[in-house]
Order: structure tokens, then sequence, then C-alpha cells
């Protein structure tokens, strides 16, 4: 699982230019899965947060180290209401 490391989500490219993160809307918690822990601290090592950022349009999940460099950076767009 290569993972690669970004000074913010936006540096990522993954994450689209009419996102907006929606005040409130940030959940941190510890990295669990001790394969992606163990690979992480093999990129830098420190404390590592999973973050789940909600936006205007979809939501971002990423890893988030003590220093605020990012990594693992996913984007799900919202799935419009019909």
């Amino acid at each position: 699982m290569p993972l690669r490391l970004y000074p913010d989500v936006r540096a990522s490219g993954v994450v689209p230019d009419t996102w907006f993160p929606i005040t409130g809307g940030t959940i941190k918690f510890p990295v669990r899965n001790r394969a992606v822990l163990r690979e992480l601290r093999r990129l830098r090592s420190g404390r590592w947060k999973k973050v789940i950022r909600v936006g205007t349009t979809g939501e971002v999940h990423y890893f988030e180290h003590q220093s605020g460099n990012v990594g693992g950076v996913k984007f799900l767009p919202r799935l419009e209401e019909r």
C-alpha cells in the first residue's frame, strides 16, 4: 500500500477546487489499523490521526501527522438526492 505525503489536502490533487470544508464537520480519531500505522510511521515517525472532513461537495478522508502533513487522501463526492 504505497502512501505519499503532502503538505495539505489540496496539494494531493484529489480534492476538487469547488470543495470547501463545513464548520464543525471535522472528525479526528487514532489510526486503528496497525499495518496502515506502520506504513505511515515508516514515512514519518510521530503521531498520526485519521481525519474525516465534511465539505460542500463531499467528504475528504485522510491521515494527518502531528506536523500537519497528510497522506492517503481520498475524496468521496456527495450523492445528490433525487
